[in-house]
């Protein structure tokens, strides 16, 4: 990569070590250095402490890391200098947003550009340190973020980011950047039912395998939490947030935490995303799109090799589920398996004749059904009563004139 192209994209370019800060940064473990080294580790079984597996596990997350970061082009106006130069800068940020993450989002950053700036601060906030932020915060929770209407640049075509207000902290932004949406209830033998008016019914009837056999849908990947198990009806398809291996490393954080809460021990105020978004995302994973079934696990499978899912996915372990918190509902998603579980029930219409039927299926067409129905009964009377006819014509023709 050019000069030019290093000033412009500062970074583009990743390394290892990289991504073990970072690890470090998010979940307070460093992988091993024969990892760092891209050597294969030969203290895997022998040294618990070790991390190497950890870090192979989290591939899809460094990849999507790559993506997000290669990017980022530093947004300079009226003479401000560039905020994020180096990885180091970025995971700077992330760490001290964990810190500081009870503070509102503007004194945050006043306060960390005031004491970490290399430039004399003015008590402005520029636009290239507003999206410095909502880039580290994308990479802590996996949801585009922006301040105030500002896009970050990164931004796949047609997604809006959701807004950290000034006055908001992270914590309190990380609780309510996905709403608690209708309750569905779990019954006996992973049956569900919500409060509104619908049957009760079995998760796994909206599997992988129903939604692309019954209901014609393309699953699609999405790093997004937000559009987990969002349904386009019009495009067809179902969006799954699928990095298993980062809800599990935030699972076991938060679990960590609550230890040492616990035992009296001196914790972060920082607040992962919410424990129970994180069990129900896992749990509509492997239990609801992913069962352990042949046909589910195949599926799984082909969007691995093909789609790039989370090979995580594939781990079928139930090591995840905390022992005494048994998930009795889902208060995230369960308008969304509702959706979904409707979708199964009354399918789009899909295909051309299909869509067509949908057409001529009105109320105003019923009548014109009718009639050509009438029709064509009486055109079939008229047409057995002219075969009678002529049947009976022969047949007294040959009584007329016997053949001798």
């Amino acid at each position: 990569m050019s000069a030019s192209s290093e000033l412009l994209y500062p970074l583009a370019k990743v390394s290892r070590n990289d991504f073990a800060k970072l690890c470090e940064a998010l979940w307070e473990w460093w992988p091993c250095a024969d990892w760092i080294a891209e050597r294969t580790c030969q203290h895997i079984n022998q040294d618990p402490g070790c991390h190497y597996q950890d870090a192979e596990r989290l591939q899809p997350f460094f990849d999507f890391y790559r993506d997000t970061t290669a990017y980022y082009v530093p947004e300079l106006t009226g003479g401000s200098s560039q905020v994020v130069k180096t990885h180091d800068d970025l995971i700077q940020i992330i760490r001290y947003v964990k810190c500081h993450s009870n503070l509102p989002r503007l004194q945050l950053m006043t306060e960390y550009f005031a004491a970490y700036s290399k430039i004399e601060f003015r008590g402005m906030i520029s636009s290239d340190q507003d999206r410095a932020f909502s880039l580290a915060v994308r990479v802590m929770t996996m949801l585009h973020c922006s301040a105030r209407d500002q896009s970050d640049g990164l931004l796949e075509s047609g997604t809006q980011p959701t807004i950290w207000h000034g006055n908001m902290s992270f914590n309190k932004f990380t609780n309510f950047v996905i709403g608690r949406q209708s309750l569905l209830h779990f019954g006996p033998h992973g049956s569900a039912t919500s409060l509104s008016p619908q049957p009760m019914f079995n998760l796994e009837s909206i599997s992988a395998k129903r939604l692309r056999s019954v209901a014609k849908l393309k699953i699609i990947p999405t790093n997004d939490l937000r559009d987990h198990l969002l349904l386009d009806k019009k495009k067809g398809t179902v969006a799954v947030y699928h990095f298993a291996s980062v809800l599990k490393e935030h699972l076991k954080a938060i679990c960590d935490r609550e230890l040492r809460e616990g035992s009296g021990s001196p914790v972060q105020e920082y607040s992962h995303l919410p424990k129970q978004l994180i069990l129900e995302t896992l749990h509509t994973l492997q239990f609801a799109l992913f069962p352990i079934d042949w046909k589910s696990q195949s599926i799984l499978r082909a969007l691995v090799a093909k789609e790039k899912f989370d090979p995580e996915n594939c781990c079928v372990d139930t090591l995840w589920r905390l022992d005494g918190e048994e998930l009795i509902a889902y208060e995230y998603w369960g308008r969304r398996v509702m959706d979904l579980y409707d979708e199964l029930e009354n399918p789009t219409p899909r295909g051309l004749l299909e869509k067509w039927m949908e057409r001529k299926s009105g109320a105003r067409y019923v009548m014109m059904a009718t009639l050509a129905g009438v029709l064509i009964a009486v055109l079939l009377g008229i047409l057995s009563l002219a075969v009678s006819i002529f049947q009976t014509w022969i047949a007294w023709q040959q009584w007329k004139h016997p053949v001798l």
